[in-house]
C-alpha cells in the first residue's frame, strides 16, 4: 500500500495480497483523519460483505473466494471511542456480469486496488444506538470544532 496527499485529498493504492479496511485504517491513522469520505475501484480475490437486519440486528454474512471487479467502494472514515472508524459498501462484478455486494467486511486486492480520501474539516464521532437499531450512528452532540 502507499499513498500521496495533496491537499485535503489523499490518493491510495492498495496492493496485491493487501485487506482493504486494514490498509484504510493504516493511512487513517497515519494522517489521524477525523471525517472523510471514501471511493474506490479495484480486483479482489477473497470478500466478505453483509446485509444488515435492522429489526433482529444482526447481520447476514456472505464470503466469496473468486475473481471479482470491485466496481465501486463507498464509505466514510469517523471515529468512534477516539478511534478511526470507517464504514463502507462495496459493489463486486463477477464473471458472468452480475454484481453482488453491501456492508464490506472484508477485502483482499488480488491485482490493485485505487482509493481516493477526501478529508473533510472537523470531527464527527459515533456512539451504538442500543435501543432502536443496534447500529453504530453519528453522534453530532460529540462534534468538535
Amino acid at each position: 500500500m502507499d499513498y500521496r496527499r495533496f491537499g485535503d485529498h489523499l490518493v491510495v493504492r492498495i496492493d496485491r495480497g493487501d485487506e482493504i479496511i486494514a490498509s484504510l485504517t493504516s493511512v487513517a491513522q497515519a494522517e489521524k483523519i477525523k471525517l472523510a469520505s471514501v471511493q474506490g475501484i479495484g480486483a479482489c480475490d477473497r470478500v466478505r460483505f453483509s446485509l444488515y437486519n435492522v429489526e433482529h440486528q444482526t447481520y447476514s454474512p456472505t464470503e466469496l473466494h473468486e475473481e471479482l471487479e470491485l466496481t465501486s467502494l463507498n464509505g466514510n472514515m469517523s471515529l468512534m471511542d477516539g478511534q478511526s472508524y470507517g464504514h463502507y459498501h462495496a459493489t463486486f462484478g463477477r464473471s458472468d456480469g452480475s454484481i453482488v455486494g453491501g456492508h464490506l467486511n472484508e477485502a483482499f486486492i488480488s491485482g490493485t486496488g485505487e482509493f481516493f480520501i477526501q478529508i473533510i474539516a472537523g470531527e464527527v464521532e459515533r456512539r451504538k444506538d442500543k435501543l432502536e437499531t443496534g447500529l453504530n450512528l453519528f453522534d453530532f452532540n460529540k462534534y468538535h470544532d
